[in-house]
């Protein structure tokens, strides 16, 4: 079972705002207001290193510029299973170093003292039994020690099969990395054990604290909140697909006045568009090339890479006859329209 610490002063560094078990009045007001800090799964976003987000992104999420993301199945998983993998991990830990973890909810909102637009809701704590030793860096063998009965903060995730990449031998998602060092910027800690479920196994890695990293996220972080947040300034985007999705999402689209747009833009993403068409016919060129190589054969390799290739069958179905021939069955199974924008760009006369 796991416990719960409840002390509001374990943090010289952080002020407790409200606790989070608790919908009392200080949790609805801290709630109402979108743009009240920078958190710890936002900061990646801001800092450029995720690819689910933006400064652009956050920017319009505190200002209440864009659809709120209402979560779904990944998070509905990943909360639910949260309270589960923290005793877990109990366990296993224990079973695989011989040390014992002890894992504590600590259910509190922060904020950093100094920086009061940091905030941090940790999901765990831990304290070892003994000494742990990890490898920092598992190419050189560098070994690094997290001292006996030091307080260490939980970070728990659930990750697909398909993403075992992403945590191959010392790997760290980016995202997760600058969650980590947020944390332990805004809480004092040292370090951070990043749990996570990957497939049907829980694992964990050491993130250690780095004051360089922390010190660079706090800057950005400052910058995001003076420049564009209280100054509703938005960033530039970045090039996601999902900053397209906000910017289309805030526009009607009932304006026939020819805009004036600037910095020879358009005449780039012609460049960029000619040069995108000319890789993707040179891209053809080699895929023919390797198949004359491979002629009947399913694998090939040319000692560097390998190559595998199977056949794909697809059902097709003429969406124009069934709407004609069968209307109510057609009704029944439409499962909405897409819509999207089309955009042409051509020589003015």
């Amino acid at each position: 079972m796991v416990k719960f610490i409840e002390d509001k002063e374990l943090f010289k560094s952080a002020r407790v705002v409200f606790d989070c078990r608790k919908d009392d009045e200080a949790r609805s007001e801290w709630l109402k207001s979108r743009c009240n800090s920078v958190g710890g799964s936002e900061i990646a976003k801001i800092a450029g290193y995720s690819k689910y987000g933006s400064a652009f992104t956050v920017f319009n999420e505190k200002l209440g510029l864009s659809e709120k993301f209402k979560g779904n199945i990944h998070t509905v998983f990943g909360n639910r299973m949260e309270p589960m993998i923290r005793e877990w991990i109990q366990e296993d830990f224990e079973k695989a170093t011989k040390i014992k973890l002890n894992s504590f909810e600590y259910p509190y909102m922060m904020v950093h003292k100094k920086d009061e637009f940091f905030s941090a809701n940790i999901d765990g704590l831990g304290k070892l039994s003994e000494d742990y030793k990890y490898y920092e860096n598992l190419d050189t063998g560098e070994v690094r020690v997290i001292p006996k009965d030091e307080l260490l903060g939980l970070e728990i995730k659930t990750a697909s099969e398909f993403l075992k990449k992403m945590w191959a031998g010392d790997e760290i998602p980016d995202e997760y990395y600058c969650q980590c060092q947020w944390y332990m910027g805004i809480t004092g800690l040292n370090y951070f054990l990043i749990v996570y479920l990957l497939g049907k196994e829980v694992k964990w890695k050491v993130v250690p604290r780095n004051e360089e990293d922390i010190k660079a996220l706090f800057e950005i972080g400052k910058t995001f909140w003076n420049e564009n947040i209280l100054k509703k300034i938005p960033p530039a985007p970045i090039g996601l697909q999902c900053e397209t999705k906000e910017i289309l999402y805030s526009q009607s689209l009932d304006n026939d006045v020819e805009a004036n747009i600037s910095d020879s833009k358009l005449e780039r993403f012609k460049e960029i568009d000619n040069e995108i068409k000319a890789l993707e016919k040179d891209k053809e060129r080699i895929k023919q090339l390797i198949y004359l190589d491979l002629g009947n054969s399913k694998k090939g390799s040319d000692g560097l890479f390998k190559v595998t290739r199977y056949e794909i069958k697809k059902d097709k179905i003429d969406n124009k006859l069934l709407k004609e021939k069968y209307p109510v069955t057609y009704a029944a199974i439409n499962n909405g329209t897409t819509e999207y924008v089309s955009m042409k760009i051509t020589k003015c006369k």
